[in-house]
């Protein structure tokens, strides 16, 4: 074990050899099973939710939470941090990785992974350039070309048009949402996802989002955040990061249960006990 704690030139992160199965039924038409490495450190019980009945009228409404443009259902998190070979009294961890799989849901229906990703995207786009500036950042690049032009007007000599499409740009590029055009198809265990990835400048993390289709409304999502600490983004730990996504997608498996009919019917015998 310290042979390869040296070989990696890091402590800690995703070890495959340790693993945890959790389970958890949606709308009692799917089984979702996580089977992945065990947290690191050590994530403390909690009560488990084992049913999510997001088709119910208004369920999704009256038990989401939201942060920034996303409104969702969380359902598990796993994390696995990263910490310096040599602990020193002045540093912390290096960076880590955390899983979030959540429950979501499309404004419009949708029929297919590419009819997801193209949905996602357009909702991800029009939230932060919505011509309505509200709460959760919503608007937040309209605000941002506002105040632009606020500012040029402000100025003795304002900005000409070329000035100003720099300073849109800039601002987008440090402080904004960049538009996100671009989203990637996989199958894992014989699901398919769609991929995109979130990255702002000021932020020292990226996200990289995997979605499939549940109905025509209904999403399932494996949100992966990385926070690092960015002198350190050449290092073994880092490429180490990306290349255990795929493996712990393998870990995400999910099952409608009109094919376990024996598991179908003890969930439902337990739903009226």
């Amino acid at each position: 074990m310290l042979l390869k704690k040296i070989l990696r030139n890091y402590r800690g992160g995703p070890d495959f050899k340790n693993i945890q199965e959790d389970y958890y039924y949606l709308d009692g038409e799917f089984k979702l099973t996580v089977a992945l490495p065990v947290c690191n450190p050590l994530k403390p019980p909690r009560t488990k939710i084992i049913n999510y009945p997001y088709t119910e009228p208004n369920w999704f409404e009256n038990h989401h939470s939201q942060i920034r443009h996303s409104k969702y259902i969380p359902i598990h998190e796993s994390y696995w941090f990263y910490w310096p070979l040599f602990r020193t009294p002045m540093t912390g961890e290096l960076g880590n990785l955390r899983l979030n799989i959540t429950l979501g849901k499309l404004l419009s229906p949708v029929a297919s992974s590419e009819e997801l990703g193209l949905a996602i995207l357009k909702e991800y786009n029009d939230y932060y350039n919505s011509p309505s500036i509200g709460k959760y950042f919503k608007g937040h690049n309209t605000e941002l070309v506002n105040e632009i032009e606020a500012h040029s007007a402000r100025r003795a000599t304002p900005f000409s048009d070329e000035e100003k499409q720099e300073q849109i740009e800039s601002h987008m590029f440090n402080a904004g949402f960049p538009e996100i055009s671009q989203f990637n198809e996989y199958k894992f265990n014989n699901i398919e996802w769609i991929k995109y990835t979130e990255l702002r400048s000021n932020e020292t993390k990226k996200k990289y989002v995997f979605a499939t289709l549940l109905d025509k409304k209904h999403y399932l999502m494996a949100n992966f955040t990385f926070d690092l600490n960015m002198s350190h983004n050449d290092k073994p730990w880092y490429k180490d990061v990306n290349a255990a996504i795929a493996p712990i997608m393998e870990g995400i498996t999910l099952k409608q249960l009109e094919n376990i009919s024996e598991e179908k019917k003890l969930l439902n015998d337990s739903f009226d006990n």
